[in-house]
């Protein structure tokens, strides 16, 4: 409701009378609504402005899945590679993602957890943020079956120095092309039936010179995912990987 002048001024007479706690209980009763949203607009002005600030450059996007790594493998995987990238952005990284887990054994007593994993994974995929992958055998299997990984011939064929460097190493895998998991779990299907073919769509870790000496237990694997959009990006990364 609109008010008259000489309520307005009643109003100022009286404020003006009041002491400092009860002026503050007066705008605080009839105005808090606007002062928390003045409050929690400052609040993320500040904060995303931090964010802005602080965020740095993401070169490509990583995960480590069934991998535990340490500090030694970490600074392998990031540390100098934003260093052999022409026109890399100033303090640009690896954005690398761990403790991911994968399984498809639905007994496991990590399961929850693994189907955490895999909805990350696959938003991270739909997203494009997600090039490549450090993967153990279990995992390896997971991703190539379901068709995620990239053909690695492919990639390296515009790169004759660097498809010779990994050629030792390169890994083959299934791919499923189609089948009929859905009916077998459906109970329509007795017998699992698959449509498969081989693909060469990984690189065996401990090939690599800079993961020689990780210390992986048992075979650990780099894959590329399939929808990257950072192809050039990817082969400068592998080609870091290689070097001596």
């Amino acid at each position: 409701m609109k008010l008259s002048d000489e309520e307005r001024s009643n109003i100022r007479q009286a404020f003006g009378q009041m002491s400092l706690r009860e002026k503050l209980d007066y705008i605080w009763t009839y105005y808090k609504i606007p002062i928390v949203a003045a409050a929690a607009t400052l609040f993320f002005i500040v904060s995303y402005g931090g964010h802005l600030l602080t965020r740095k450059p993401v070169l490509l996007y990583a995960a480590c899945v069934n991998v535990a790594v340490g500090e030694d493998v970490l600074t392998a995987l990031n540390g100098g590679f934003a260093g052999t990238v022409a026109d890399a952005p100033q303090n640009a990284v690896v954005d690398l993602a761990t403790g991911l887990y994968l399984t498809a054994d639905a007994s496991d007593e990590n399961h929850e957890y693994a189907y955490a994993s895999r909805l990350k994974l696959m938003a991270a995929i739909t997203d494009e943020k997600l090039d490549v992958v450090l993967m153990n055998r279990e995992a390896y299997d997971l991703l190539s079956g379901n068709g995620y990984l990239l053909p690695l011939p492919g990639l390296l064929a515009g790169d004759p120095a660097l498809a010779g460097a990994l050629g030792p190493y390169l890994a083959e895998n299934t791919v499923i092309l189609s089948d009929n998991a859905i009916e077998v779990e459906l109970g329509e299907a007795e017998d699992y039936e698959a449509e498969t073919e081989q693909a060469v769509n990984a690189v065996e870790a401990t090939g690599l010179p800079r993961l020689a000496d990780a210390g992986f237990d048992g075979e650990v694997f780099v894959g590329v995912i399939g929808n990257t959009p950072r192809a050039q990006t990817v082969r400068d990364y592998l080609a870091y990987l290689a070097a001596a």
